[in-house]
């Protein structure tokens, strides 16, 4: 291999390594949803989601489901009213469980280890 493809190498693999940093940081203060961290880091979608499935892969992140307000004031009402069990009643259609990624122990360990 010349140095020409070994340098290009070694700098692809510098900036996939800063990008999954900054993608840490920006989970380390909370859950987001994967909309939110592509518009808060301004990265592509393609790039995006090999980055998130190599984070995944070595566990510093998981993906959670959390059902947003409406599913639960829906689930809420239902428990209350005590609806009769052969007749469900129909949720809305913004009824939705939303995918959110979180930082794990492992993650937040190798973060502190290389920001300082």
């Amino acid at each position: 291999m010349t140095k020409y493809w070994e340098g290009r190498i070694l700098k692809t693999q510098e900036a996939v390594f800063k990008d999954s940093l900054r993608i840490l940081k920006a989970l380390q203060c909370k859950p987001l949803r994967y909309s939110q961290i592509k518009r808060l880091l301004n990265l592509k979608s393609t790039r995006l989601k090999r980055l998130l499935k190599m984070l995944r892969k070595e566990f510093w992140i998981v993906v959670r489901a959390v059902p947003n307000k409406a599913f639960v004031k829906f689930h809420e009402l239902h428990k209350k009213e005590q609806w009769n069990k052969q007749f469900p009643a129909i949720p809305p259609k913004n009824c939705k469980i939303l995918a959110v990624y979180e930082l794990t122990k492992r993650g937040a360990l190798v973060l502190r280890a290389y920001v300082k």
